[in-house]
């Protein structure tokens, strides 16, 4: 396929980098939540293990429409799909044309197995176009927030309760010398999970360790009563771009211990630790399957917001040339 074309009057390009502000904001008005810094380093060729493929189209000089095809070494064997257009642009074919860049550079591709995409659950006009192209809904994620503008002695009680009813101690995991110790509780953490864009295979946690967002913080639930072990929960935030909004990339626990507050004790000991941070508002997305985390996100005094839908569509096995 040319790297340059006309389509209805807009030109579809490589980027360069001028665009890549553009590029981010675009495709971040597809997403539930506010990943612009993780879209940066998504966007970079070749980091983190990411492997980027980008496109714009632009009319008069100005970027109004993109696409993005990233190989997601954390589900490996497939390829994360995004593609946005500008508002006031949408239903004049630049969709179409995107598309079609991005169909033709899967079709080149060799050993995928999936093709996947996540879209927010309100841009339903976006779901039946990427129906067009074969992929179908997996899964269906709830979105949620909390406003922190409270008071710290409301959430310490919070914390104090869950905490002493888990019988666990929370800490900050060091990432830089506990790696691995982080990926063994985030392998117990994720069994019965809801499998990511119906692939039938689990997240290579090592692969999504080394993907976390800049400035992540992981939280460690040790037993109070057993020493040695392996902690028996895990939650994982990160700061949006203004350092207003945090994410909760991950909350999970050990399925030897759910059911006995330890859900609690570190959604609790998050928000403190990211109020005391500057947060004012955290968001979290959870899979709408997941009862046990849908009833904790309410009890914790979240508030449900814009979720996202997966979608996905398998390769067939002989697609690609090289």
């Amino acid at each position: 396929m040319p790297e340059d074309r006309q389509a209805l009057c807009a030109v579809v390009r490589i980027p360069d980098a001028a665009d890549i502000d553009d590029v981010v904001e675009l495709l971040t008005a597809a997403s539930a939540y506010d990943n612009r810094p993780q879209l940066r380093r998504m966007l970079a060729a070749s980091t983190d293990g990411y492997t980027s493929r980008v496109w714009v189209a632009e009319r008069e000089g100005v970027v109004v429409g993109a696409a993005a095809l990233t190989e997601m070494p954390s589900l490996p064997g497939s390829v994360s799909v995004r593609i946005a257009v500008r508002e006031t642009e949408r239903g004049q074919g630049l969709g179409t044309a995107l598309a079609d860049e991005v169909v033709a550079a899967v079709g080149a591709r060799s050993g995928l197995s999936v093709v996947t995409c996540a879209l927010r659950d309100d841009l339903s006009r976006g779901r039946h176009f990427a129906e067009r192209y074969g992929l179908a809904v997996t899964n269906h994620n709830i979105g949620w927030s909390i406003d922190l503008r409270q008071s710290e002695e409301e959430l310490q009680k919070h914390l104090a309760r869950h905490t002493g009813r888990a019988a666990v101690r929370l800490r900050r995991a060091d990432l830089e010398t506990e790696s691995a110790l982080v990926v063994a509780v985030a392998s117990r953490c994720v069994i019965g999970f809801p499998v990511p864009f119906g692939t039938g295979r689990n997240v290579d946690m090592r692969s999504a360790l080394n993907a976390l967002p800049r400035g992540a913080t992981v939280f460690l639930a040790e037993s109070d009563e057993e020493a040695g072990g392996l902690p028996r929960g895990l939650a994982v935030m990160a700061p949006g771009a203004d350092g207003s909004v945090w994410h909760t990339v991950f909350t999970g626990v050990d399925p030897d211990h759910r059911r006995r507050g330890v859900g609690g004790a570190l959604k609790a000991a998050v928000l403190t630790e990211v109020k005391r941070a500057g947060a004012q508002v955290v968001t979290a997305l959870s899979d709408e399957a997941n009862e046990p985390i849908t009833r904790l996100n309410r009890a914790i005094g979240m508030e449900r917001t814009v979720g996202y839908w997966s979608l996905a569509r398998t390769v067939k096995a002989d697609a690609g040339s090289s």
